[in-house]
């Protein structure tokens, strides 16, 4: 059992160091939350973990510490804007 509390423990860290807090426990699951933003994470001893938004609708899951980076990098990360093509500078009339 000690292996399935390092995966825990290591997504745990992950999450408080983004500012998130414990909110709730339930059986071997732990949920986290942060202020002002719907999205919760729910990790399993096993370091699984699953995302919902603020309608409870699950919108990630995966396992470990990067899976984790990834869905809280892409959840801070602004939408990205269309940019057009770059248009050649007009000469300069003289």
């Amino acid at each position: 059992m000690a292996v399935h509390n390092i995966g825990l423990e290591t997504l745990a860290e992950a999450l408080l160091e983004q500012g998130f807090s414990r909110t709730d426990e339930f059986g071997l699951f732990v949920t986290y939350e942060r202020a002002n933003d719907p999205l919760k994470i729910h990790i399993g001893p096993d370091g699984s973990f699953a995302a919902f938004d603020g309608n409870d609708e699950v919108i990630a899951e995966g396992t470990g510490a990067h899976d984790l980076y990834s869905i809280l990098v892409d959840r801070t990360t602004p939408a990205r804007r269309h940019v057009s093509p770059h248009r050649p500078a007009r000469p300069h009339s003289v």
